[in-house]
């Protein structure tokens, strides 16, 4: 069972973000990370029927909230020396699309205490892969791509961030 949480304060907040290129979803599900995680990108497959999925190459990596979270120390020499892979922090998603934001390290902070209201101690975060759907094709050509899946144990809510674009 799902329940897209489409009322969620976040939501109304992150339309104010329009250059940010994330896709959100806010699901409440008594089902494992991986069914929560084809559910969301279903939703975007509903949109865009041209969208494949390969469950059979899922894999993920769980990471702490401490990691997952880090803020850089030194914001402009961070982001200017990401190595070439695909792989970018989830900071750097938000605040480092394709094409220019002024969106600051303030505006992070504030999207995240939206979706994570009760703190990030209680978190059960998976950094998916993104060979298992085409989706994330974009992304690999050269800004980066992530699948990421998080259970908030305080809320018993899920939250999954897809990213994925090129210039």
């Amino acid at each position: 069972m799902f329940k897209e949480l489409l009322n969620d304060p976040f939501y109304e907040e992150y339309k104010k973000y329009d250059r940010c290129i994330l896709d959100y979803f806010i699901i409440e599900s008594n089902l494992s990370h991986k069914d929560v995680l084809l559910y969301a990108m279903n939703k975007i497959k509903d949109k865009d029927n041209y969208i494949t999925i390969d469950k059979d190459k899922m894999t993920y990596k769980e990471i702490s909230s401490n990691d997952f979270f880090r803020l850089p120390k030194n914001y402009e020499k961070e982001r200017n020396n990401l190595d070439d892979g695909y792989k970018r922090p989830y900071w750097y998603l938000f605040l480092d699309p394709p094409h220019q934001t002024n969106y600051a390290l303030e505006d992070f902070i504030k999207i995240n205490n939206l979706l994570f209201p009760n703190g990030k101690d209680n978190l059960e975060i998976y950094d998916w892969n993104v060979e298992w759907s085409n989706y994330f094709e974009d992304g690999l050509e050269w800004w980066g791509a992530a699948s990421i899946s998080i259970y908030d144990k305080e809320l018993n809510r899920y939250i999954v961030i897809f990213a994925s674009a090129t210039d």
